[in-house]
């Protein structure tokens, strides 16, 4: 990192005046909180400028191609991206700024003027950032960096005072805003054309998707990370599930880790499977869905909304990690069927054929989502309007004095 650049071009990005501009920052595709709320404040004509940013080149392809605000970030575009950056008013996340900008500490640095925004992607049993330090090592410069990256965020989002505190606690960060998550909207209303980009699927599963005389599986592993001994990455532990899917008349479709999936024994599985991207925006589908199945992936909490039953993984003290999951960052409610390696079979047709767990989803659903799901996006940019006017009339802000 060129340190001089870093310090110069964050004290000019803090002097220089801001216009009514909004980056929108996501991951590698296109999807999560982000892809919602910058589409929703397109569609509302918000007076903010909305621009998409993203340093993958194919994605701002195809946005483009839609007619959709959009920058890349590239060594091609330094000088423009820098420009841009020193005059945004807010910057929006919903990763953390370290991934959406391949970790360049330069990028970042234009960005320093700006306020930050988190919206995060999702409710997490998983410790982040600030509360990870006691586990892993500040001596590595990735993961010190990221925890400094996302830790600068001025506000955060949080869908319930349940929430609040661990937010505060992960992030460090001072202002909490209570709204829903966009993108669970889609769970509780059709998708727009838009919406659907970086969700296209094959005919062929739209169709599986959408047949009435099959059950519908999914199963989704949280991200890793480090190695995983959970039978959730065990491919033979799949092939379990698989057969039990066959058996109950069911289609089981696993989004997982590549490696999981390009497993020569995965690729043996029953013919009943199958395999979502996964890079793939799940979200506009995930009400097709009839049943999930995780270990303890943020998706579990979102899926409540569907009002379908859950299956998560029964992890005891001591079989994974020392840090994670950690289920008291969530209300105490028993809402999800907890299964292991013997008694899968079991749960999965209770779960099919004598569901009893409705109403504590209800009331876990309540819990976490505390303001109206299909108002999430629209209560945000309320939100931002009131941002970036403060923004810039702070940056345009000086006083006079005469002796």
């Amino acid at each position: 990192m060129n340190h001089e650049f870093y310090l110069r071009i964050s004290n000019i990005s803090k002097k220089t005046v801001k216009k009514k501009i909004v980056l929108f920052f996501g991951r590698e595709t296109f999807s999560d909180n982000t892809k919602y709320l910058y589409l929703k404040a397109l569609e509302e004509q918000s007076d903010f400028q909305c621009i998409w940013c993203s340093c993958e080149e194919t994605l701002i392809a195809t946005l483009k191609e839609k007619n959709l605000p959009c920058h890349l970030i590239s060594n091609d575009t330094f000088q423009e991206t820098i420009n841009l950056f020193l005059s945004a008013a807010v910057a929006l996340f919903s990763v953390n700024p370290s991934q959406s900008l391949y970790g360049s500490e330069e990028i970042f640095s234009a960005l320093q003027g700006a306020k930050h925004f988190q919206l995060w992607h999702g409710v997490s049993v998983k410790h982040l950032l600030l509360t990870l330090t006691p586990h892993l090592n500040l001596m590595d410069y990735d993961f010190r960096r990221s925890v400094d990256f996302a830790s600068q965020a001025d506000c955060i989002l949080s869908t319930s005072s349940h929430l609040d505190r661990h937010f505060n606690a992960f992030f460090g960060c001072k202002r909490i805003v209570r709204a829903g998550y966009p993108r669970n909207e889609v769970i509780k209303r059709p998708a727009t054309e838009h919406e659907l980009i970086g969700s296209e699927l094959p005919p062929s599963v739209l169709k599986t998707l959408e047949n009435s005389t099959l059950k519908k599986v999914f199963f989704a592993p949280t991200w890793q990370r480090e190695e995983s001994n959970l039978i959730t990455s065990d491919p033979d532990f799949l092939k379990k599930v698989a057969i039990l899917c066959k058996k109950n008349n069911a289609e089981l479709f696993i989004k997982s880790h590549p490696m999981i999936i390009n497993d020569d024994k995965t690729r043996k599985l029953p013919g009943n499977i199958t395999f979502l991207n996964a890079s793939l925006d799940i979200y506009p589908h995930l009400n097709k869905f009839d049943l999930l199945i995780t270990d303890y992936s943020s998706i579990l909490f979102d899926f409540l909304l569907t009002e379908k039953p859950i299956l998560r993984l029964e992890i005891n003290s001591g079989e994974h990690r020392r840090y994670e999951p950690d289920f008291s960052l969530v209300p105490d409610i028993d809402f999800a069927y907890q299964f292991n390696k013997k008694n899968i079979e079991q749960v999965f047709k209770q779960a099919l054929e004598n569901d009893v767990k409705q109403a504590d989803r209800q009331k876990m659903a309540a819990a976490l989502y505390e303001t109206e799901v299909l108002q999430s996006s629209s209560s945000l940019i309320r939100f931002l309007q009131s941002e970036v006017k403060t923004a810039v009339d702070a940056s345009q802000q000086f006083t006079v004095e005469q002796y």
